[in-house]
């Protein structure tokens, strides 16, 4: 819910302590989503600065909003890749595929909500991403299914901490058959356009090897019968810290930082935790030097390396990521005009 809500820029709060159900309808209230409140029948001078916080916010969007069709270039002269987050069917409607330079996160989860969609369901949703895309490239994740997001009848029941048990790239090989399936789908995508895999959750380099074969296997057997299908590059999640600290034995065609997990592992704070909230900071010195630790390989062997969690959409935080190397961003579609703006603002 709170990743649908931010790819459309629905305020949203979770964590309140008030029992909704005791206010009365037509109670005026002020859902102020920036500093996590809510206010229920605020004063008079209170609703009057909302109401001019509001109209600053309204006019700060209009403001952006010339940025979302133009190229991301830093205060500094440096061309900043700026690609969208897919989380749905409906991410694409009315989005203009000008205004980024490609899909940098497809997060296929939802297709799994109502069951394991076949191969065709599969494909021809894989196939409307690269048409949308014409030509730009479409960076795809395999199911990402456990810790906060469980499927019926295929994520594990009563793991004593799912975020740190059978999840992503562990779940696909737990369940082969699944993980088949879909990159069946994604080589026959693949032969259509700058496809490209991403694998969630990887831990050790023998995991990537893994899926390459099983990808292999799967591209040779549809060949074999005549269908077209292409060897798409596969790259990988960094999120879990291992994977950060030991990168150079990682060879994945490319390295998207997940920051909502980097974070999340390396503080050892929930971010579904309000208590912590406090913890779960994207600031800490620890994570930004992880960052910088896998920005600075990939440009050492030559690997393009991107942002695509919550982080590279918060404009008040794309200076700190800059700053650490990294000259690819994946953010939310609404989020498009107010990190052109940031990074445009950066190195002045």
């Amino acid at each position: 819910m709170a990743i649908l809500a931010r790819s459309r820029g629905v305020p949203l709060l979770v964590g309140l302590r008030a029992d909704l159900e005791e206010l009365a309808d037509g109670e005026p209230a002020v859902l102020d989503a920036e500093s996590g409140r809510l206010i229920v029948n605020p004063s008079d001078v209170a609703t009057s600065q909302f109401q001019l916080r509001k109209r600053a916010r309204i006019a700060q969007t209009e403001s952006e909003a010339k940025y979302r069709s133009i190229p991301a270039v830093s205060g500094s002269g440096t061309r900043i890749t700026v690609q969208i987050n897919v989380e749905s069917e409906t991410t694409l409607e009315r989005l203009d595929p000008e205004s980024c330079d490609g899909i940098g996160l497809t997060r296929t989860e939802f297709l799994f909500h109502d069951g394991l969609p076949d191969e065709e369901v599969q494909y021809r949703f894989y196939r409307r991403l690269i048409e949308w895309a014409s030509g730009k490239p479409v960076v795809i994740r395999t199911l990402d299914a456990g810790g906060d997001k469980p499927i019926a009848g295929l994520t594990l029941l009563g793991e004593q901490n799912p975020f740190l048990g059978v999840r992503g790239i562990r779940l696909s090989f737990s369940n082969p058959e699944v993980f088949r399936v879909q990159v069946r789908a994604l080589s026959r995508a693949a032969a259509l356009g700058p496809l490209q895999i991403m694998l969630p959750m990887v831990t050790i380099p023998d995991e990537l090897k893994t899926a390459r074969e099983m990808l292999r296997e799967e591209v040779d057997s549809l060949v074999s019968r005549g269908i077209a299908a292409a060897m798409p590059p596969v790259g990988i999640m960094v999120e879990v810290p291992a994977v950060a600290i030991s990168i150079a034995r990682f060879d994945a065609a490319f390295y998207s930082i997940g920051t909502n997990d980097l974070i999340q592992y390396v503080t050892a704070s929930s971010r579904d935790s309000v208590a912590l909230a406090p913890l779960y900071d994207a600031t800490s010195p620890a994570v930004l030097e992880l960052i910088a630790r896998v920005a600075a390989h990939g440009r050492s062997v030559g690997r393009e390396v991107s942002v695509c969690g919550d982080m590279a959409s918060d404009p008040k935080l794309v200076r700190y990521l800059l700053e650490a190397g990294i000259t690819s961003l994946s953010v939310t579609p609404a989020a498009l005009g107010s990190v052109k703006h940031a990074v445009s603002a950066h190195g002045r």
